[in-house]
């Protein structure tokens, strides 16, 4: 086995033989080993992004056509440069070594600030970490709803619903966002980039996309955006101002969502992501008959000094 660490960005055949890597371990495993910022990361000009691939034998070589062959490709790690960190190993090269080997080179280029998130916590995540000195130190839930009755959004008095509108709404979203999210490590960090590059997604509709408008100033108040692919619908994000917050708002959007995802849309289920520590969160979606589907933890150095 050969393992290098290469900056962004990746070669087109390798993003395609990682891409394939997460598919397959998808498949196995029943939950995603990497989060859609990886993989969108995968190809294009990502500063600060680092990847880290195994190969059985040596890397690659390149063909006749110009183009890397990745065809001995067997895991992939992705570190940004934040600290944080994901790995994958293919499902026919488990249980060699390959696993403990991206993260012993992760560790290496990610030093004390790195954060690995290990999906679904799968049979192994705890023992590799611990063999390696890393504690939990974060729980992301991943929760499901199924089909069931919703109760209709109650608005507070000066609050207008809208879409989306691409090309106009961008700034005052990111705006929104960050101050929403200003204590969330990811979700608060998004950049003009990182908007447009979701917008260019094949699952983005803006007719999902719920901005709460006070109808006075103009000013966005609060949002809901929805995704729907391969059939499941998603509670991607919903974000209030913090000068709206404490009026039902969080509450109001989330339904509004639920509501197009299970109505306008026909969807069975309707899934979300919620960090642990967000306990006013995960109150509000058990009452709306969310159960938790599975865990996602991160886990850090244990003496990171």
């Amino acid at each position: 086995m050969t393992l290098e660490a290469v900056p962004s960005p990746l070669p087109s055949a390798t993003a395609s033989a990682v891409t394939e890597i997460a598919r397959a371990a998808a498949q196995s495993d029943g939950v995603n080993p990497l989060s859609e910022r990886t993989l969108l990361h995968l190809d294009g000009e990502h500063p600060g992004d680092l990847h880290v691939l195994a190969y059985e034998g040596e890397p690659g070589t390149i063909e006749v056509s110009g183009l890397q062959s990745a065809r001995n490709l067997i895991g992939y790690g992705a570190l940004s440069p934040d600290g944080s960190a994901e790995l994958v190993v293919s499902p026919t090269a488990r249980r060699q070594g390959a696993g403990t080997a991206l993260l012993r080179m992760l560790l290496d280029h990610g030093g004390a600030q790195l954060r690995v998130w290990a999906h679904g916590r799968l049979p192994g995540s705890d023992e590799l970490a611990a063999r390696l000195g890393l504690e939990v130190t974060r729980e992301l839930y991943f929760l499901r709803r199924t089909r069931a009755s919703l109760p209709e959004p109650v608005w507070a008095d000066g609050i207008a619903v809208r879409a989306f509108v691409p090309g106009q709404d961008e700034a005052a979203w990111l705006e929104v966002n960050s101050q929403a999210f200003a204590d969330h490590p990811e979700q608060g960090s998004w950049t003009a980039a990182d908007l447009a590059e979701r917008l260019q997604q094949p699952w983005f509709d803006p007719a999902g996309f719920f901005l709460a408008v006070d109808s006075t100033s103009g000013a966005l108040a609060g949002f809901h955006w929805t995704k729907v692919e391969d059939g499941v619908g998603e509670v991607y994000v919903v974000g209030v101002s913090p000068a709206y917050q404490g009026r039902g708002l969080g509450k109001a959007l989330t339904l509004q969502g639920l509501h197009y995802l299970q109505e306008d849309r026909g969807l069975d289920a309707i899934v979300l992501y919620v960090d642990g520590t967000n306990t006013a969160a995960r109150g509000l979606y058990t009452s709306l008959g969310f159960t938790t589907a599975a865990l996602d933890v991160q886990f850090a150095p244990t003496n990171p000094l």
